[in-house]
């Protein structure tokens, strides 16, 4: 190793540990120039990505990287495989782990590792295989016992998903990880006082100030500041509660979101600061503790979702012609950063179907990403610089049908006919349903019959069109 790259190395962790993640990603990427096929230090670079929330950039460092591997070290290649994993590249990380089941088939823990990245990549019957060969071999495993709950999960098991957490608790009693996959699955089930209360297993969010973590305390003269937590959608689909803590009479809510919603917020009546900007107040509450704290346990209905959001008015797109009465924005991918993309997508390969329905206009609302060539009958996308152009532009529309993202839970939110197209088993907020939602009145359900079939999903989506299409020709008098 020459002093260059030791010098270099160096400077990267020194950043690290000061907290200077931009400096850090700087020396690294010196570090790849002048030892481009080295895997640690594409691990380096990424771990720094990571850390300037760049999970994107990350991706893609050690996707190259796992093009480039050189060497076939097992101790290397596994804690690749768990990088790759950490950032949502799947298949990649389980050619790794498949590296070292290689290089030493009598160790259960390649075993685990490459069930757990199959089951990210949704390959859940390779998974089931896999965790149960491990298990056989270390059945007192606290790490194997949950990856099998996890798999159970996703294959819509919920009792068995319990029954293997039950296990996991046995053996590894009060670990975070158990209890918030035990909320997961609690909460498949619909809300409840006990999934709320699995649900503060998550790592909560706290502010740098001296406020207090509120647990339904008086407010009567205090202020208190909501943390945002999560992604986009999570702050769309929990913004209905905080209005309920007027109830507590606090003198100030401070409510902390995502800058890129400060604007559609701030069309609000309430005090809305970007996220990291919070001033001191008495109190704090995460935003997804809202339910617990407030105790609602099932009580979602009447708590009105577009409560959060201003007045929007926008022209409505007239129809072409009687035969053409739908005008209909169309997302089929959310956040490539999210490390489960693989199995939220949708299929783009489907799309051609979906611009085959004559009654409608497509309108694509996809961002970041070129529209297919295949695609027919649809309208390019609009630039959308923040959530507030979004809503004005959700609002020409008749409807929308988008896979789980943050679209979703604003266009529901607004009370548009919202078609939100769902893996098999999807997040949590989702539930098991199919058809109406009670989180949103307006939006429609349309989940994937088994595992990876969005075709099942294509066919419903058209027949409830199609219904559709003909309630509104009927409300036009056409």
């Amino acid at each position: 190793m020459s002093d260059a790259l030791v010098e270099c190395l160096a400077r990267g962790q020194t950043a690290l540990d000061n907290g200077q993640s931009d400096a850090a990603i700087l020396a690294f990427r010196e570090a790849q120039q002048l030892a481009p096929g080295e895997v640690g230090i594409a691990m380096a670079l990424a771990n720094a990505q990571r850390l300037a929330d760049d999970l994107l950039a990350a991706r893609t460092t050690l996707v190259d990287a796992s093009r480039k591997r050189p060497t076939a070290n097992a101790s290397l290649d596994f804690q690749f495989g768990a990088a790759l994993l950490e950032v949502g590249a799947a298949r990649e990380a389980a050619a790794a782990f498949a590296r070292v089941m290689r290089a030493n088939p009598d160790d259960p823990a390649p075993i685990g590792a490459l069930a757990g990245a199959r089951r990210a990549a949704g390959d859940l019957d390779a998974a089931w295989t896999l965790i149960i060969d491990a298990l056989k071999r270390a059945p007192e495993q606290p790490a194997f016992v949950l990856t099998a709950a996890q798999i159970r999960h996703d294959m819509g098991d919920t009792d068995g998903a319990l029954s293997y957490l039950d296990h996991a608790d046995r053996i590894r009693p009060h670990h975070a990880a158990t209890q918030l996959q035990r909320a997961y699955a609690t909460l498949l089930k619909g809300p409840s006082t006990a999934a709320w209360e699995l649900f503060e297993s998550r790592a909560l969010p706290k502010p740098s100030t001296h406020a207090r973590a509120w647990n339904g305390e008086s407010l009567v003269d205090a202020t208190i500041l909501v943390m945002a937590e999560q992604g986009i959608g999570d702050q769309l689909q929990f913004a209905r509660f905080i209005r309920l803590l007027h109830a507590f009479d606090p003198s100030r809510i401070v409510v902390e979101c995502h800058p890129q919603l400060a604007s559609l917020f701030r069309t609000t009546d309430l005090e809305i600061v970007e996220r990291g900007q919070a001033p001191d107040t008495e109190w704090y509450v995460p935003l997804l503790s809202l339910p617990h704290r407030l105790r609602l346990g099932n009580r979602i209905d009447g708590i009105v979702p577009s409560m959060m959001f201003g007045n929007f008015s926008a022209p409505r797109k007239a129809p072409d012609d009687p035969a053409l009465p739908l005008h209909l924005g169309l997302v089929w991918a959310g956040n490539p950063a999210f490390a489960g993309h693989a199995t939220r997508d949708f299929d783009r390969t489907l799309l051609p179907a979906l611009s085959q329905l004559d009654f409608v206009k497509w309108h694509a609302l996809q961002q970041g990403e070129p529209l297919p060539d295949t695609l027919e009958n649809i309208v390019p996308a609009p630039v959308l610089f923040d959530w507030r152009d979004t809503a004005r532009t959700l609002l020409q529309l008749d409807g929308i049908v988008t896979t789980d993202t943050g679209i979703a839970h604003l266009a529901a939110g607004l009370g548009l006919p919202t078609w939100v197209l769902l893996q098999h088993v999807p997040d949590w907020r989702w539930g098991m349903h199919d058809g109406a939602w009670p989180w949103y009145p307006s939006a429609r359900l349309l989940r994937q019959t088994t595992p990876g079939n969005w075709s099942s999903v294509v066919e419903r989506l058209g027949a409830s069109l199609a219904d559709f299409a003909m309630q509104r020709k009927s409300e036009r008098g056409q």
